[in-house]
């Protein structure tokens, strides 16, 4: 049974690492659960999503929305396709 996402509005002002304990945020634009918008999941280290998704229409509101400390990485060519960038 899938559980319904915990739709927030912002990382920064969350411990991450309370909930994750190696936090990972990918970004999607255009997955199938959310058509035709960015979708920002909070991932644990073991590859398994959590329930946190941050949902914007713009991609640079997604941004704005992930915690400086953060590094910015690009998708590798065997990510899913919808795969925008990943954050560590």
């Amino acid at each position: 049974m899938k559980h319904a996402d915990i739709i927030i509005n912002s990382f920064i002002n969350m411990n991450l690492s309370q909930l994750c304990k190696v936090p990972i945020i990918a970004v999607y634009k255009n997955p199938s659960d959310y058509p035709e918008k960015y979708v920002a999941r909070l991932w644990d280290i073991h590859k398994r999503p959590t329930l946190y998704v941050l949902v914007k229409d713009d991609i640079e509101d997604v941004r704005w929305n992930i915690p400086e400390i953060m590094y910015r990485l690009e998708p590798s060519p065997k990510d899913d396709p919808t795969l925008v960038e990943t954050w560590l």
